[in-house]
């Protein structure tokens, strides 16, 4: 086992140095700069920040740590992860990072052979699980391409309409002309009506990235453990201040689950078979 360094434990509290310079900065961002259309942008991200500073503090949910990701998933000696492009990140995601990384790291540390996705949208998760993950193949479900009756549409919100209308141009772009899209397969459906195929049967991962309302992520949820390997885990992203629907679902769901989330992120992790699945008799 690879040897660890000792933590990192601070030997002093709070710097007092830095109250009153942080209290003046509060102070001209609510005024000066909320004022001035060029630089209020950095108040609306104060204002974000805070939000989801007060939805930590209030969450209930245990935590795991990064470091103790892999540990978390059964794996002692993780392999090195691998990331999309910068660029394909930046371009074809949200432009964030870490929850990439985070998702190489499940991944890598379970070696799926099956991994089912919601929401394809530009295809950055499901390239990043191919490539950490080479054995598995991918099936990942987004709305059919052309609008219709078929669109899951009508519980969304505003935003989660926008992103809809988006994808359809571009889903899966990520992956398109990569190496690894040959393990990546295109699925087409409604989250609210879908019957997921013979072929999804005994999924090692499941990663949950659909639509946001309550309905479509409770029948995310349904149809993932509707095909769970005995031993897969289940990830949903987008818990967080602003989506209701998940964050309401899944505190629900934690009345009969071990849920666990991934310290300072928006991801959300169960392990099968540690607790009632939703829908079981």
């Amino acid at each position: 086992m690879k040897e660890k360094p000792p933590p990192k434990v601070r030997s002093y509290g709070v710097d007092k140095r830095h109250f009153l310079p942080m209290v003046r900065d509060f102070v001209e961002l609510a005024t000066v700069h909320l004022a001035d259309k060029k630089t209020r942008r950095h108040v609306i991200q104060l204002g974000r920040s805070v939000r989801q500073h007060a939805f930590d503090a209030r969450d209930p949910f245990p935590v795991v740590e990064h470091a103790d990701l892999a540990s978390f998933l059964g794996c002692e000696e993780p392999r090195e992860i691998v990331l999309p492009p910068i660029d394909t990140i930046s371009l074809s995601g949200l432009g964030f990072v870490l929850p990439y990384t985070l998702l190489a790291t499940i991944a890598n540390a379970l070696q799926p052979k099956k991994i089912f996705e919601t929401g394809t949208f530009r295809g950055v998760a499901a390239l990043t699980m191919a490539l950490n993950a080479p054995g598995a193949e991918i099936y990942t479900l987004d709305l059919p391409e052309t609008p219709g009756e078929e669109a899951e549409t009508g519980t969304l919100s505003k935003g989660d309409k926008e992103w809809a209308r988006l994808a359809r141009a571009s889903t899966g772009f990520a992956f398109r002309n990569h190496p690894a899209g040959s393990r990546i397969h295109q699925l087409r459906g409604n989250s609210l009506t879908y019957q997921p195929p013979e072929t999804l049967q005994k999924a090692d991962l499941c990663f949950i990235d659909g639509g946001h309302s309550y309905e479509c992520i409770k029948a995310d949820t349904e149809t993932a453990f509707k095909i769970l390997s005995p031993n897969g885990v289940i990830v949903w992203d987008d818990y967080t201040w602003f989506v209701d629907g998940v964050s309401e679902y899944l505190m629900e769901l934690r009345r009969s689950l071990p849920l666990y989330r991934i310290a300072g992120s928006q991801l959300v992790i169960y392990r099968h078979g540690q607790g009632t699945a939703p829908g079981a008799n």
